[in-house]
């Protein structure tokens, strides 16, 4: 999978945001992933990201919004609170 550039991201209406997240949940659930390259992706997000979608969660050590969701480095940005904050 590609690393979101500011292009691809102007591109994702709220539909297709809505749908990359739930395909990529199915996948999770599926015990599947997308093929993505993470040190590539790590590399080219150094100078910027551009997340579609901003998941906000609380803190569970167990697993991330990343991978219940499937999305690589800088596909989304994860607010994470204190139970008693939210």
């Amino acid at each position: 999978m590609k690393t979101l550039t500011k292009e691809l991201q102007d591109a994702i209406t709220p539909e297709i945001a809505l749908n990359l997240l739930k395909e990529g949940n199915h996948r999770f659930m599926n015990n599947l992933k997308a093929n993505r390259n993470l040190l590539e992706q790590a590399n080219e997000t150094s100078d910027g990201q551009h997340p579609f979608a901003i998941i906000l969660s609380c803190i569970d050590s167990r697993t991330s919004a990343e991978l219940i969701f499937d999305q690589g480095l800088g596909d989304i940005f994860s607010e994470i609170r204190l139970r008693h904050e939210i």
